[in-house]
């Protein structure tokens, strides 16, 4: 099928496999990219498109809007989303802050029991199961000045721990009795990675695990009790900022939306102009499509009219190496000039043009040989005529006499609906040169003429005469018969010009109707969400996290830390909890219904802080393919 517009076509991806033949409600939508000009028409491309951050299954399944109520679907296809390379060592939860202290009891030292870390891609996806290695544990500060290090039992600066698959076991780590340290500072755990092929230039991001010193036991059990508190508060905190961050991300995106569509719409109310097209009339979705219903009717009107139609059978159009046939590849306007070019080209009008030799030969093969075929890969193309070369009687831009007739070249009068680059080729190995003019008389005369310049072409008349290149003329063989004893073989007329504009105004009425739907709900989602932004509910989680951000400085001046934030307090990013019947894959629309439901929902579940819980809604950064 051809000149099918791409907005027409879409895509749709989910996550897993699903039993029936219609894609999920939870589908993510994705739109299909515009064609280059050097693509096969017919053809749609899907370029850039976002894929899941996390790995599994995925279904994609393409769909073709044929009208508002029917749809075309392909089958489903299932992709393996595979984890990238491997950048860091990471934990699948993040543990608690530990508070230990350097006395006598283990049960007081015990830094960490039990910790599984894995390698994994940028995007918290577990990779690098091939890799072997070893985990490399030491302690520093913060402050590069402290000499005090506390050291491993052992009285060691460090310990290793195998990694095997990608995988490594931390178990009994323990501090040194009477180890050295600051009463009362936070110390930094490293877990570095040396694996080998990971030189410095791209070695593995190790795991930082912050753990607060004590030199005494009482001092250790109120450190321990701020520290889970702090720990508590800080969750919360990030939960809180990672909605607030959402929203605003939200915003964002909205109004860059309205910005591109606006922009969209008043490009495409500037071409509706210069096409006759009124825009004031535009005012609602509903002018637009009474608009385009007239159009169309215009349209098909001008379909129905009677013009030339060329009526030897075509060749079917499902292998892209088969252009057609020689008498469908063109058109030609005036009927005079259809009428002696067809007949000129009588014995070829029913030759099936390919892109290659195989495709000949299959055809040839097909019809047990009674089918004439011409590959395009076996013409010699450096004998063909030049398309913008002047005609024979111009010399240097200066006509050489003044000719009669108003000769032409035959191969500018072709008009070509499609394949224009492969039809010159053919065209203009069939034609050449040959030139028409209006009379045998003029051609007689343009002929004795040229001769005295240069070679003359073969020359054909509106009157249906030729004379060919060695000047031969007269005779039934040189005198094209009427219209109508070419028994359809010859080429169809074009359609009017006021089709092809018809054709024009009803697509760009189309998109102009979908910019016009796209800004005006992306303009209400942007006031229904800042309506909500300034809702009682949302004020009041603001100064619940202004509450809790004095609450984390209050509790970290009293562990003696400077209040300096990272991520969880240890520059890990907690993963965002995925709900097993929530989509991994959401639309934009998707994403924002759910940001308000989740928002309301948060609250209730934070223990004992009246916090929001890490949002299911928080934007990831996508990867293109």
């Amino acid at each position: 099928m051809r000149n099918l517009s791409p907005a027409m076509m879409s895509m749709q991806m989910w996550k897993g496999r699903t039993s029936g033949t219609r894609p999920p409600e939870h589908a993510a939508t994705l739109m299909c990219s515009k064609p280059k000009e050097n693509e096969k028409e017919g053809r749609f491309y899907f370029r850039d498109k976002i894929i899941p951050d996390r790995v599994g299954e995925y279904s994609i399944q393409f769909s073709f809007t044929v009208d508002k109520t029917r749809m075309l679907w392909s089958e489903q296809f299932v992709i393996n989303v595979e984890p990238n390379d491997p950048v860091k060592l990471m934990p699948d939860v993040q543990p608690p802050t530990p508070v230990v202290s350097n006395i006598r009891s283990i049960a007081l030292r015990i830094l960490v029991n039990n910790l599984r870390l894995k390698i994994m891609d940028e995007y918290d996806n577990p990779t690098g199961a091939n890799l072997d290695g070893k985990v490399v544990v030491t302690i520093k500060s913060p402050n590069e000045t402290d000499i005090e290090i506390p050291q491993f039992q052992g009285k060691v600066r460090q310990v290793q721990f195998n990694l095997s698959r990608g995988c490594a076991e931390i178990v009994n780590l323990i501090l040194a009795e009477n180890s050295p340290g600051i009463d009362g500072t936070e110390y930094i755990l490293f877990f570095n990675p040396v694996v080998p092929g990971f030189v410095k230039e791209n070695a593995l991001k190790p795991f930082e695990l912050p753990f607060m010193f004590s030199n005494d036991c009482k001092k250790q059990q109120q450190i321990a009790a701020l520290t889970r508190e702090k720990d508590q508060i800080t969750q919360s905190v990030v939960a809180y900022k990672s909605l607030f961050d959402t929203n605003n991300q939200l915003v964002t995106e909205l109004k860059c939306q309205a910005r591109e569509a606006s922009v969209k719409e008043v490009h495409l109310k500037t071409d509706l102009r210069n096409i006759d097209i009124d825009v004031s009339q535009l005012t609602a979705v509903e002018h637009i499509e009474v608009m385009m219903r007239v159009k169309a009717a215009e349209r098909e009107k001008i379909m129905k009219e009677p013009r030339r139609i060329c009526t030897i059978p075509n060749t079917s159009k499902g292998n892209p190496d088969v252009l057609g046939k020689i008498a469908h590849l063109a058109h030609v306007a005036d009927n005079e000039a259809a009428k002696v070019i067809s007949w000129h080209l009588a014995s070829d009008m029913d030759c099936v043009v390919t892109l290659t030799t195989d495709a000949a030969r299959q055809i040839f093969k097909d019809t047990q040989g009674r089918q004439q075929v011409l590959p395009l890969d076996t013409i010699y193309r450096k004998n063909l005529p030049d398309w913008n070369k002047s005609l024979p009687h111009i010399r240097n831009g200066r006509c050489c006499f003044e000719p009669l007739g108003n000769p032409v070249f035959v191969r500018d009068l072709l008009i070509f609906p499609e394949h224009l680059p492969n039809c010159k080729i053919v065209f203009g190995m069939l034609l050449g040169d040959t030139i028409l003019l209006d009379d045998l008389d003029a051609a007689n005369h343009y002929r004795k003429e040229v001769v005295k310049l240069t070679h003359c072409p073969t020359l054909l008349t509106r009157q249906g005469d030729r004379i060919r290149s060695n000047g031969k003329f007269g005779g039934l063989q040189n005198k094209a018969p009427s219209l109508d004893k070419l028994r359809g073989m010859y080429f169809g007329a074009p359609l009017p010009p006021s089709y092809h504009k018809l054709t024009t105004q009803i697509d760009l009425l189309q998109q102009y109707r979908t910019a016009f739907m796209k800004l005006r709900d992306v303009k209400s989602d942007i006031e229904t969400h800042m309506q909500y932004l300034k809702s009682p509910e949302m004020l009041k989680k603001r100064e619940e996290l202004q509450l809790q951000e004095k609450q984390l400085q209050d509790i970290e001046m009293k562990l003696g830390m400077t209040p300096v934030r990272r991520t969880n307090g240890a520059g890990w990013k907690r993963p965002v909890s995925e709900s097993e019947d929530s989509p991994s894959i959401s639309t934009k629309r998707t994403r924002r219904d759910s940001y308000r439901t989740q928002n309301t929902d948060v609250v209730s579940s934070l223990p004992a802080l009246s916090s929001p819980a890490t949002s299911t809604g928080t934007v990831t950064r996508k990867r293109k393919v």
